[in-house]
């Protein structure tokens, strides 16, 4: 069989991502001490760089992308 593309579907109508996604983000929370309702509250909808700048204000943009 020939493919001559792929369809990648992330939104939940083939694979539910949503538990993955919010448990990574919630143990990235605990290297920071951040609550996890807090988190959860903030990241959907937003891209990654978008919510780790919130969660880390004040650090310099050479730390957030480490």
């Amino acid at each position: 069989m020939q493919c001559k593309g792929f369809l990648f579907d992330l939104d939940g109508t083939l694979v539910d991502s949503l538990p993955v996604v919010e448990r990574s983000w919630c143990k990235w929370g605990d290297r920071f001490a951040i609550d996890h309702d807090e988190i959860l509250s903030f990241i959907h909808g937003k891209q990654a760089i978008t919510s780790i700048r919130h969660f880390m204000p004040g650090r310099s943009e050479e730390d957030i992308q480490a």
